[in-house]
C-alpha cells in the first residue's frame, strides 16, 4: 500500500461524511436495484456502532435502510470449531455462512426485490433465530459490519475499511478473542483490505477518526 493521506475529523462530521457518500453510491444504482455497503471491522473498535450512526444519518433520505452484522450469520458451532478452537483461516473464510447471507440478505438487496432477513443464528446462545422475512424495497440500502468481509467473498457494492493498529486489536479484543489480531495480520497480507477499501479509516481511536477516499469538502 502506497502512502495514505488521512483527514481527521470528528466522529460527528464521518456520520455525516460518509452518509453522503453511500447515498452518492446509491445514486448511482437504477431502483429497483440497491446497494450494499461494507463496513470491515470490528464491534469491539467501533464499526458497528460507526455503521448504525451512519444508517441513522441516512434515515430521512427516503430510501429503505438495512442494518446487519455479520455475527448473525455465523455457521453453528460445530462447523466453526471443527479444525480446532483457534484455526486462522477457518476464522477468516468458514465462520460466516457466505452463501446464506447472500441468498437471503445481499442478493435480495441487490436485485431489489423478494424478502430478507437480518440474522440467521444467535452468536450467544448458536441457536437459529427465526425471523420474519421483511420485504425490500427499491433502492434499499444495506449497511454491513463486520471484519474480514473480503475473505467472505460477499458481492458488495462499495467497503469502508479501518486501519487500525495491531495494539489496538490487542487491547480491544476480550481474552478468549485475542488469538484473533493473528486473523487480521493474515487477512491484510492475503487480501489487502486497506488496498480495496473505497474508503479508508484511521481508527485507532473512534473518538478521533481521520478518513481517506472521502470528499474533503463534505469534511469541513
Amino acid at each position: 500500500m502506497g502512502q495514505v493521506r488521512f483527514t481527521p475529523l470528528t466522529p460527528a462530521r464521518l456520520a455525516d461524511a460518509l452518509a453522503d457518500w453511500v447515498l452518492d453510491r446509491a445514486c448511482q444504482v437504477e431502483p429497483p436495484a440497491g446497494t450494499v455497503v461494507g463496513f470491515d471491522g470490528l464491534a469491539e473498535i467501533g464499526a458497528s456502532e460507526l455503521a448504525d450512526e451512519v444508517a441513522d444519518a441516512l434515515r430521512g433520505s427516503g430510501r429503505q435502510i438495512i442494518r446487519a452484522s455479520t455475527s448473525w450469520w455465523w455457521r453453528p458451532s460445530a462447523l466453526r470449531l471443527e479444525l480446532g478452537r483457534q484455526d486462522l483461516d477457518m476464522l477468516l473464510t468458514g465462520w460466516v455462512d457466505s452463501d446464506a447471507i447472500e441468498r437471503e440478505l445481499v442478493q435480495p438487496v441487490r436485485a431489489g426485490g423478494s424478502t430478507h432477513i437480518t440474522r440467521l443464528r444467535d452468536p450467544g446462545t448458536d441457536r437459529s433465530v427465526r425471523q420474519r422475512a421483511d420485504p425490500v424495497l427499491p433502492g434499499a440500502v444495506l449497511l454491513l459490519d463486520g471484519p474480514f468481509l473480503l475473505a467472505a467473498d460477499l458481492p458488495l457494492d462499495a467497503l469502508v475499511g479501518f486501519s487500525v493498529s495491531r495494539g489496538s486489536l490487542d487491547r480491544a479484543l476480550p481474552d478468549d478473542r485475542r488469538w484473533w489480531v493473528g486473523a487480521f495480520v493474515k487477512y491484510q497480507d492475503g487480501y489487502a483490505p486497506a488496498d480495496r477499501s473505497d474508503v479508508l479509516l484511521s481508527y485507532d481511536h473512534a473518538t478521533a477518526p481521520a478518513a481517506s477516499g472521502l470528499e474533503v469538502s463534505r469534511l469541513r
